[in-house]
């Protein structure tokens, strides 16, 4: 009898398991559907919350810092909030008065200077021999009525609507913020009444895991976030620096880019001098060509000996590791999961690190006992 109740259990278990795959098969497109609308009616909640866990990190230090001044308690979460917020206000404010000026006025120029550099190419590759007169002009013909020549304005144009359209959603962005208010004015409270939830639904094993991982994602992300801060500020000084003394335009768009796309391992760095470079191509090409060199020996100095100093091994991911999460958070949420899943990924690597470790000191623990 109880090996045929066991052997039903797998059965309905079994049908279970069959049931919700064909339905995951079937309605995969509304399941899909349904969880982007969710995002979207949770995601003023979810942006709040996300930028909560951001703004905690240098809000943390500030307080730290307003305490050693002797700053009356009552104040110092208040005081550490509106710091926090002016100072990300003044970041905004900069980035935004230097990059959107410099994209409408590229954006005037690049179809300009294609025009002219196209045909100084041309008249190079026939002294050259590779091409003859007859086929430059076919090309060039076909570059025309292709609207090939054009497509770089539109594309910067694209990008200027692009970054207007980034404070579109005005209700999303005010019930974000005030959500962020309201969880970094009573973080203490939260936590608490998060234990108290995992101490009486959970094993008390399960929920001091559980607060083991928080306490690894906030370690890590503190790290991570901090020394990246920290960087963007030397690699954008640095770029600026550079590209002034070498006398190339765009110095402090290309340093804002730098600075910025700092945050996103690996890749950030190239696009920001490919960005440079195409901006600075507008007014030179061999100042284009230039600009490449210069940033290239920039990042070679910081990589080598600024980076370990400033961030070191503040994440603790492995270079593979740290591509793979930037690619992945790139294709499935775009800028913000390239810049967010690399401590994911470092999260998840020290934790199964750690348990790997520790079944291999309980195996050797065994193994010399029964020796």
């Amino acid at each position: 009898m109880k090996k045929m109740i066991e052997k039903n259990k797998v059965v309905f278990a079994a049908i279970v398991f069959a049931a919700i795959s064909l339905a995951l098969v079937l309605y995969v497109a509304n399941i899909v559907q349904g969880f982007h609308y969710l995002l979207g009616v949770f995601s003023p909640i979810i942006i709040g919350a996300a930028l909560a866990f951001v703004f905690n990190v240098p809000m943390k230090k500030i307080e730290g810092k307003l305490r050693d001044w002797k700053v009356a308690p009552g104040l110092l979460r208040p005081l550490s909030i509106t710091s926090v917020l002016l100072l990300f206000l003044a970041i905004f404010s900069g980035v935004v008065a230097i990059i959107v000026p410099t994209l409408a006025s590229s954006v005037n120029s690049l179809t300009h200077t294609l025009q002219q550099v196209i045909p100084q190419i041309g008249s190079w590759l026939a002294s050259t021999g590779l091409v003859n007169t007859d086929q430059l002009q076919d090309i060039y013909k076909y570059l025309t009525d292709s609207g090939i020549l054009n497509k770089g304005a539109q594309i910067l144009a694209n990008l200027t609507g692009n970054l207007s359209g980034i404070v579109g959603n005005v209700f999303t962005v005010m019930m974000a913020l005030f959500l962020m208010f309201a969880m970094l004015g009573s973080k203490e409270h939260l936590a608490s009444i998060t234990n108290r939830i995992l101490d009486v639904s959970l094993p008390k094993k399960v929920g001091d895991r559980l607060r083991y991982v928080g306490t690894v994602m906030v370690e890590t992300y503190d790290g991570f976030l901090m020394g990246q801060l920290i960087e963007a500020f030397i690699i954008g000084f640095l770029v600026f620096a550079a590209y002034s003394l070498a006398g190339l335009p765009f110095a402090s768009m290309t340093a804002v880019l730098a600075g910025v796309l700092s945050f996103i391992p690996y890749i950030g760095p190239f696009t920001a001098c490919a960005l440079g470079a195409v901006f600075i191509f507008t007014i030179s090409p061999l100042q284009a060509l230039l600009s490449i060199v210069v940033f290239q020996l920039v990042q070679l100095v910081e990589g080598n000996l600024i980076y370990p100093r400033v961030v070191g091994s503040q994440v603790g991911l492995p270079s593979l590791f740290t591509l793979a999460a930037a690619l992945i958070g790139g294709n499935l949420f775009g800028l913000v999961g390239m810049i967010f899943f690399t401590p994911i990924f470092a999260v998840i690597y020290r934790l199964v690190k750690e348990a790997v470790e520790a079944k291999e000191i309980e195996k050797e623990l065994s193994s010399s006992e029964s020796d």
